[in-house]
């Protein structure tokens, strides 16, 4: 087959010859093709390096990995998002876990996509049902209000999909205000006030949720018209990486932990921005196809490499993959898991019991552990071991006599850097495993 010049030159090269054409045809493009790069570092890759006085990094001090602590957590609600039935009640075999999307007119647009994408995925959760919560022109701004008709909306919706709100336990957010013009940080800052009103509504709408991922805008180079141009959602970014931080430094405003939950554990999903044609650092680039005629809301193109980005985190991530994947799947790629070589948690046996049950663990070197019981809410009802042990293999027994029938959920916990004469040493999550009590 005969070569055609595109198909010989580099994408920034079919840039420029695209713009050629037009111009000698006389038809201008709807997309600013100028804005094929703003010049600006994804917020994963600027490190300690400043933003006008403000850092990068997706989380605090430039650092793109959750916190420890928080990243513990994080993993320990995922073991207890549970299948719950329409009532909310723990349901292994009919229950459902219900993923909902929250946002805008991109967001419903790359949900969309992602839906059919997720639901054919031979890996995915049988009892996950995943729900397009997000609506066109629902800024945060409007949606930031508990009375706006967008959750009214997201009722019809979980009742079309034959879900309630009582089995919403994770969701992910991503929205931005129209027509931002107030200078940075000004703008973000607002956002970030309205991103904290919004969880806080998740939390008093789905008593059970648990989780809430969040991401800022795509690239917007291209836009065409004022609704959310560049630097605007390139800044969105710093409005979900101060929220985040807010609730890692302990606000109450942004409690995750009963009885007191007043939002639920919030992470970074996905970061979608990358500068134009200037690749990022995994190769994510924006091309001028990948939107719409403004420029602003993805295309078919767009909406899939969102719809991708998202398929990979749920599929890879620690917090993620023990309620979106089924039994026994595998995930996309390995980010790092908390299982350790040296501990391991064995399954307890008998399980279902009643009223007694035994749980082994295995260490390879001498560790401070920590092995308690939790129930469905996250109340840790038992604490089996709160000591150093030596290595090999140990076995506890739990009596849980006086206990409700139901699923628990016990977690390891050990110090990832015991030393002898340590007093306080610092625990990281192994993995937890679900224990069924039947009466």
């Amino acid at each position: 087959m005969r070569a055609t010049i595109s198909s010989l030159c580099s994408p920034s090269q079919n840039l420029i010859l695209v713009i050629l054409s037009l111009l000698m045809t006389g038809r201008v493009p709807a997309q600013n093709q100028g804005g094929i790069s703003v010049g600006l570092k994804p917020l994963p890759e600027l490190g300690n390096v400043l933003y006008q006085g403000y850092q990068g990094g997706l989380y605090s001090a430039g650092v793109n990995m959750r916190p420890a602590a928080h990243d513990s957590v994080g993993r320990a609600l995922a073991q207890q998002v549970l299948p719950l039935n329409q009532s909310g009640i723990p349901d292994a075999s009919n229950g459902r876990v219900v993923l909902l999307s929250i946002g805008m007119s991109n967001t419903t647009q790359e949900f969309t996509a992602f839906k059919p994408m997720a639901d054919g995925d031979p890996a995915k959760n049988s009892r996950l049902t995943i729900v397009d919560g997000a609506q066109g022109g629902q800024t945060a701004a409007v949606i930031s209000n508990s009375s706006a008709a967008f959750w009214a909306t997201i009722d019809q919706r979980l009742q079309a999909a034959g879900v309630t709100r009582q089995q919403v336990q994770v969701a992910w957010v991503k929205e931005a205000d129209a027509g931002p013009t107030k200078a940075f940080p000004v703008h973000a800052q607002v956002l970030q006030t309205e991103l904290e009103s919004i969880v806080r509504i998740l939390k008093s709408f789905y008593p059970n949720i648990r989780i809430a991922y969040l991401s800022s805008r795509i690239y917007a180079g291209y836009a065409t018209s004022d609704l959310n141009p560049e630097p605007f959602a390139y800044e969105s970014g710093f409005s979900v990486q101060w929220l985040i931080q807010k609730q890692i430094n302990g606000d109450t405003s942004l409690a995750y932990a009963q009885p007191r939950a007043r939002s639920p554990w919030l992470a970074w999903g996905p970061y979608l921005w990358a500068d134009g044609l200037t690749p990022r650092s995994d190769g994510l680039v924006w091309q001028a196809v990948d939107f719409q005629t403004d420029g602003t809301h993805p295309s078919s193109s767009g909406q899939k490499k969102v719809a991708s980005l998202l398929l990979n985190f749920f599929k890879s991530d620690p917090t993620a993959v023990p309620w979106f994947l089924k039994s026994g799947a595998t995930g996309v790629e390995s980010r790092g898991s908390a299982v350790s070589p040296q501990w391991s948690l064995s399954q307890n046996y008998p399980n279902p019991f009643n009223p007694k049950t035994a749980i082994s663990y295995q260490l390879l070197a001498q560790s401070f552990v920590n092995l308690g019981v939790y129930d469905v809410l996250g109340r840790k009802v038992a604490t089996l071991v709160n000591d150093i042990r030596p290595a090999g293999e140990h076995v506890v027994r739990w009596d849980a006599v006086g206990m409700p029938s139901g699923i628990y959920v016990c977690q390891l916990w050990v110090s990832r850097d015991y030393a002898p004469g340590q007093s306080n040493p610092a625990e990281v999550l192994v993995d937890a495993k679900r224990m069924l009590l039947l009466k």
